[in-house]
């Protein structure tokens, strides 16, 4: 979990950042107004009907647009530590299958499972009293326990020729590495921004031995097209 300051920090920040701009993805540090993307972008490799999904740092829960894009019929649950957001968040929901909660995800327990679990921007902050990739794998390893169908998060990449002072930038295999930990079956995908990538985790990694593919891959447009052109 954060520490204390560094849940300080964080709640801070974004206070004055929402006194500031309002209900505005700058608020949430999204500058560049690129904030449906990223959230396009985690969902993508999900079947989203009829699924439970857990948005982590959810922050005016601007995520449910993204979903609707896939879905209407889902269950949503967004989280944040900074109550601000979280009040803004509820006094634009007007959605029965729509949940917000000030909460901190490691601190808290949650007796409910989710079939997807994910967060933008999340680890994107430095902290000062933990160790950034200490708490990246507890995120990763609590969400992991938590999911039925899988995880997804973004992430600001070190292959970069510039960072700012309050920012944190992974190492990519560093974190493929955190992920592999869980489960095999894995996505990195940097080919979308040259300076974030996101990483996908599914729960399930079975596969058929007798041509070493993942089964939940089977379904898909480009198995079925192999399997035609293979005849």
């Amino acid at each position: 979990m954060f520490s204390e300051s560094d849940k300080s920090n964080i709640i801070e920040r974004y206070t004055k950042r929402f006194e500031k701009h309002g209900h505005s993805p700058i608020s949430l540090g999204w500058d560049k107004g690129k904030q449906m993307l990223r959230y396009l972008v985690l969902l993508d490799k999900f079947k989203l009907e009829n699924k439970k999904i857990l948005d982590i740092g959810c922050g005016f829960g601007d995520g449910i647009k993204a979903i609707e894009k896939y879905t209407d019929n889902f269950t949503y649950l967004g989280i944040d530590v900074v109550p601000c957001l979280i009040d803004e968040a509820n006094r634009n929901n007007n959605r029965e299958n729509v949940r917000f909660l000030c909460s901190d995800f490691l601190c808290d327990s949650f007796v409910e499972e989710f079939d997807i679990i994910i967060g933008s921007g999340i680890f994107n902050f430095k902290l000062k009293d933990e160790q950034n990739y200490d708490f990246i794998r507890k995120v990763i390893e609590k969400s992991f326990k938590l999911s039925n169908v899988g995880i997804a998060f973004d992430f600001l990449s070190s292959k970069v020729d510039f960072k700012l002072e309050n920012t944190f930038h992974s190492e990519p295999t560093e974190i493929l590495e955190l992920f592999y930990e869980y489960s095999r079956n894995i996505s990195l995908d940097n080919s979308i921004m040259p300076f974030e990538y996101t990483v996908h985790g599914f729960i399930d990694n079975f596969f058929d031995k007798s041509d070493t593919t993942f089964s939940s891959f089977k379904s898909s447009q480009i198995y079925q097209n192999a399997i035609k052109l293979e005849k």
